[in-house]
């Protein structure tokens, strides 16, 4: 049997719940423009059988981070305390990083080019050797002893929540910058998202913020939230996903107005966006997947057993994996399915069409960049005047999305161009007003 599986993102935001109540941390994977948005231009093939993987305890609290091959697994139990693993084959063999009784209790990670950066209880610790040793870090900025709670890479930027706020570096990690105008002071920041330049943080129990100035100054925008015990967010499109202790909320607009879920899909505990597809983790019915939107879903767990609660979700290269009660599980085994690397890199240079399409006035271009690269993003009218730049500057690889309101200016048809190192695509747009 031969199952190809293309993945053009690595990004996520991973949530550990119990009954969607908060267990006291909430970690954010890598992103780059989500930010949790999946948009891509590489199409998905995926078996919804998942197999499990040769996990060496079960019954714990699983959080996941991936990055290309590699998967990390925090867990936590009454036992043990704290542990983190790591596989490169898929789960075939995972080796655990640091000791029962260390003192880097991981709560969130982000992963760099030649390092790993990772949030704990007490401020930054990094590893460049995949996670087996782990240095402490005394950046510029930020107290050394901050509790980390969330991380994230946007674009070229690290954005980092603690509580009563958010710091950003530019650096890797090197300098941080306090960012937090508007965030008030005892505000525990759990999850941080991006869709084009505007930036959503969610918080253990002030809702959603967001920013549209790169974090020089945040508004709460929770009309409609009538749960603001935020755990995770995640953007698909123009949606946005908010789960709290009491279900999921869903925006249309960015946050300008928030209302409950209607799906039918309950007890969510997290969710992790894979191209256009919505993937939902539950507290007592395994995995469901959205095509949608988030409009209906499916279940999706063939092989997870019966009754199985979902802690987390992540994706890489290889394969969706799941953190549950029962170890954790992917979605193609690396001993009994030949994966079959379609391209050499997980990300390739696309620019898709806008959506939607008509539009009024805002819509949302996303493109994928192949690697690290200068982009310029520009709006034309149909007589090839340049009507608005929408981005000038180096972005980092992976999928990207860039909102584009056009409210000032008049019906008709436009055209958007994509430059990014020798790449070029234009594509039509249409305001209907």
């Amino acid at each position: 049997m031969k199952q190809v599986l293309r993945f053009s993102t690595v990004w996520m935001a991973v949530v550990l719940s119990f009954g969607n109540a908060v267990v006291g941390f909430t970690p954010v994977a890598t992103a780059n423009v989500h930010g949790n948005d999946g948009a891509s231009a590489c199409t998905t093939t995926l078996d919804s059988e998942w197999i499990q993987t040769n996990w060496p305890a079960s019954n714990s609290f699983f959080s996941l981070y991936t990055s290309q091959d590699k998967v990390f697994a925090r867990i936590w139990d009454s036992l043990n305390g704290g542990r983190m693993f790591l596989t490169v084959d898929d789960g075939t063999n995972w080796t655990q990083i640091g000791s029962a009784d260390s003192s880097i209790d991981i709560l969130s990670i982000v992963m760099l080019n030649s390092k790993i950066l990772a949030g704990t209880w007490n401020g930054f610790f990094q590893s460049t050797d995949d996670g087996r040793t782990w240095n402490a870090v005394i950046p510029t900025g930020i107290a050394a002893d901050t509790t980390i709670w969330s991380i994230v890479m946007i674009n070229s930027t690290l954005f980092a929540g603690i509580t009563g706020g958010i710091y950003k570096s530019l650096d890797n990690g090197s300098t941080w910058t306090g960012v937090s105008s508007g965030i008030p002071v005892d505000v525990r920041i759990t999850s941080i998202v991006a869709s084009g330049n505007t930036i959503f943080a969610g918080s253990a129990s002030n809702g959603v913020f967001k920013t549209t100035n790169g974090g020089t100054s945040w508004t709460a925008i929770n009309s409609g939230l009538t749960d603001k015990h935020i755990s995770q967010l995640a953007v698909l499109g123009t949606r946005m996903f908010a789960v709290t202790l009491t279900g999921v909320f869903i925006s249309d607009n960015y946050g300008t107005n928030w209302a409950a879920d209607n799906s039918g899909l309950e007890n969510v505990n997290c969710f992790v966006v894979v191209n256009d597809q919505l993937f939902a983790g539950t507290d007592d019915n395994g995995v469901h997947r959205s095509t949608d939107g988030g409009v209906t879903w499916a279940s999706f767990s063939s092989g997870i057993p019966a009754n199985t609660r979902i802690w987390s979700l992540a994706v890489n290269s290889d394969g969706i994996f799941a953190g549950t009660s029962s170890g954790v599980w992917v979605t193609a085994s690396p001993t009994e399915v030949k994966i079959e690397r379609v391209i050499s890199d997980p990300f390739s240079f696309s620019l898709k069409q806008n959506f939607p399409n008509p539009f009024n006035p805002s819509t949302t271009i996303s493109f994928t960049l192949a690697k690290r690269s200068f982009v310029i993003l520009k709006v034309y009218d149909i007589l090839g005047r340049e009507v608005e730049t929408l981005i000038n500057g180096e972005m980092q690889a992976g999928n990207h999305n860039q909102l584009w309101n056009a409210a000032n200016l008049s019906s008709g048809i436009y055209f958007y161009r994509l430059q990014a190192g020798l790449f070029t695509e234009t594509k039509k747009l249409v305001l209907l007003k």
